[in-house]
């Protein structure tokens, strides 16, 4: 483990619902969610839209033990920033995470690994946990740079705050490759060297904490969670499509949930 997960020793299992739900199908998805029976030692969350942030955090409520988040905030805490929500207007409306630097806010909104560590400093300086995503495109993959191309993303994204603010950092890796319904999905022999090397590097900058939690994402689903969760260095999934269904989320986090008490013995 990477370190450091909200449940002590425990994982994290989450999905980001990109643009989907209107706020009465994230109130009947937070509802359910809400009154199910949740393992202990798996750490929870959601990522609504903007939209439906206010209602997913009023249906889970401070007891659920659900974090929620949002998916995507600027750095400024006020201005003239037309169409962006700032940090402190995340906060209010009951995230307790934010997402920084999705591929799809790189590659369509002009994301760069500046902003991300603007965003990642302004995350903490109001009390929010950063959920940095990395990730290398395909072309980048095939010449074999996979690597180096996510450290320096990595490296950009940390390089804003102090050292001893970087416990406080959730890390995704997530191949832009195998993103989407067009994605090759990930093996635990493709992902393994790249999230390795991130725990590597993220312990090296912090002089063994690591960051608090290091995540897989892409074209997870109920087929491959299993030996990914089984990797090294993965402390967690982040989850797409195969979370939009409340009963999707819910079977990964019984499959975390059981990986979890098969490694505590």
């Amino acid at each position: 483990m990477t370190g450091g997960s909200a449940a002590s020793g425990g994982v994290w299992v989450g999905t980001g619902w990109k643009m989907n739900k209107t706020i009465a199908e994230a109130r009947a998805y937070c509802r359910k969610l809400a009154q199910a029976d949740l393992p202990a030692g798996v750490q929870v969350f959601v990522l609504p839209p903007f939209t439906s942030l206010a209602a997913a955090s009023d249906e889970l409520g401070p007891d659920s033990g659900v974090l929620v988040g949002a998916q995507n905030a600027h750095w400024a805490d006020s201005g003239a920033w037309t169409g962006e929500i700032s940090m402190p207007m995340a906060r209010d409306a009951g995230a307790e995470l934010v997402e920084i630097g999705h591929s799809e806010r790189r590659e369509h909104f002009g994301e760069t690994d500046e902003t991300v560590g603007l965003k990642v400093a302004a995350a903490l300086r109001h009390g929010l946990v950063p959920l940095v995503c990395v990730g290398e495109p395909r072309a980048v993959r095939a010449a074999g740079d996979a690597e180096e191309y996510v450290l320096g993303q990595v490296e950009a994204a940390v390089a804003g705050i102090p050292a001893a603010r970087i416990p406080d950092v959730i890390v995704a890796y997530e191949p832009v490759w195998a993103i989407g319904v067009g994605g090759t999905p990930a093996t635990p022999e493709l992902v393994a060297p790249v999230m390795g090397a991130i725990a590597d590097r993220l312990s090296a900058l912090t002089q063994g904490a690591g960051c608090r939690a290091l995540l897989y994402g892409g074209g997870v689903d109920r087929a491959n969670a299993p030996d990914l969760l089984r990797l090294r260095h993965v402390d967690g999934l982040f989850v797409g499509r195969a979370a939009w269904d409340v009963d999707g989320l819910l079977a990964l986090v019984d499959l975390a949930a059981r990986h979890r008490e098969a490694e505590r013995g």
